[in-house]
């Protein structure tokens, strides 16, 4: 019996499947230009570092909720819901750090193994189940009264001034964990030089109050005493160490965005009367202290990511990109802005990736990395991370909201 004749099966080469000068997304350009060496489209699908495709791996909800912000430091996940803040040590296992967070746009850093975080109303410090505010508060008032008939006789020393001198008082709060804050108002005491003490009375505040004080018409505060409620007595003749923090304020209100640099935390804070950013930058290894009359970087627009790398420091602002090196030099990248969120990322190459408006650039040197091949709405928040998986590394994206994709072939 004579069968049907069929064309032959050819046999498959596995290099066929392989496209070997693959270009990755391009809707610049119109299909005809990059043939098969390309994809205009492209859904639930991931380009290989060998240059093929595979289906995008699933995802399963892991808790449920409407977390306002996520953080992952080592092993732990942090996140905020109806203003508590919680430390998921699984799905079901929530441990509730502190409440009465009001803040919406919240951005963290790892500092030392410990979180901190800013949200333009709270700012906090978290690791593990602790947590504690970043913001130290000043003491906002000091009272010093010097006790009546408390004079001791003294010899007469002819040059020597008995009627009356200026004391200087100052006072400061003090956390459990050693950290100092910035110094209340100085208080001027007119009294003898021979006067042996004085009473201080200092709103409660923090772990421990400390009140400095001057010698007789002096200008170097040293700690005179210390105390755990509102009330310390003062002897300026035991006076010790001298104070650190004179000059520096607690951390600004309003911040927004965060990122450590060089010993230093950077925050911003928008001014929108004046469409301008001041970026603040704390003491050395202080986060909580900072000179408002000389440590700052003012910047056009509203700042909505900074990223450390090999150069120096990114500014990204919703208008412009900006690199600010060691040597205090601001230097303007290009004129269009970055979306707001967490929109960055550094490698362990101490190269920064970000997402703009204009798509993933990198820095430093500059570089936009997808502007001529591919337009993408922007979104109006974003948020970006480095993922490594099944032997790659990836940037990915995640956007919120739509926002006009540049340059895309219409």
């Amino acid at each position: 019996m004579s069968r049907t004749w069929r064309r032959p099966r050819a046999v498959p080469d596995d290099d066929d499947q392989k496209y070997r000068e693959f270009a990755g997304l391009t809707n610049t350009l119109s299909p005809k230009d990059f043939g098969f060496h390309a994809l205009a489209v492209a859904n639930n699908v991931i380009g290989t570092d060998s240059k093929r495709f595979v289906t995008r791996p699933g995802y399963a909800l892991f808790r449920a909720g409407a977390p306002t912000t996520a953080y992952v430091l080592g092993d732990n996940l942090y996140v905020v819901e109806s203003g508590a803040l919680l430390r998921l040590a699984s799905a079901t296992d929530a441990h509730s750090l502190t409440t009465g967070l009001t803040g919406t746009s919240y951005s963290w850093d790892a500092i030392n193994g410990k979180a901190y975080f800013v949200n333009g109303v709270n700012a906090g410090i978290v690791w593990n189940d602790n947590y504690q505010p970043l913001r130290v508060t000043a003491p906002a008032s000091l009272s010093i009264t010097a006790p009546a008939a408390s004079l001791p006789s003294t010899v007469l020393n002819f040059g020597q001034k008995y009627d009356t001198a200026l004391w200087r008082f100052i006072a400061t709060y003090e956390t459990a964990d050693g950290r100092e804050s910035a110094p209340s108002e100085v208080v001027e005491v007119w009294a003898s030089p021979a006067t042996p003490s004085f009473n201080a009375a200092v709103p409660v505040g923090y772990a421990r109050t400390n009140v400095y004080c001057t010698e007789p018409d002096g200008t170097s505060f040293r700690l005179a005493g210390s105390t755990t409620g509102g009330a310390v007595t003062l002897v300026p003749a035991q006076a010790g160490r001298e104070l650190t923090t004179f000059g520096t304020s607690p951390l600004p209100d309003g911040v927004d965005v965060i990122q450590y640099w060089g010993g230093s935390l950077y925050v911003s804070q928008y001014f929108a009367a004046e469409n301008t950013s001041v970026i603040w930058h704390s003491k050395p290894f202080a986060f909580h202290l900072y000179d408002m009359a000389e440590d700052y970087i003012v910047v056009p627009g509203r700042v909505a990511l900074m990223l450390w790398n090999n150069e120096g420091l990114l500014i990204g602002t919703t208008d412009s990109i900006y690199q600010y090196g060691d040597e205090g030099k601001l230097d303007i990248q290009v004129n269009y802005g970055v979306v707001p969120g967490c929109a960055g990322i550094v490698t362990p190459e101490s190269i920064a990736y970000f997402w703009t408006t204009r798509g993933f650039c990198k820095a430093m040197p500059f570089e936009n990395l997808t502007e001529k091949t591919v337009g993408m709405p922007p979104g109006l928040w974003a948020n970006t991370s480095m993922v490594y998986l099944n032997g790659m590394q990836q940037l990915v994206t995640i956007t919120q909201g739509g926002g006009s994709p540049f340059n895309i072939r219409s």
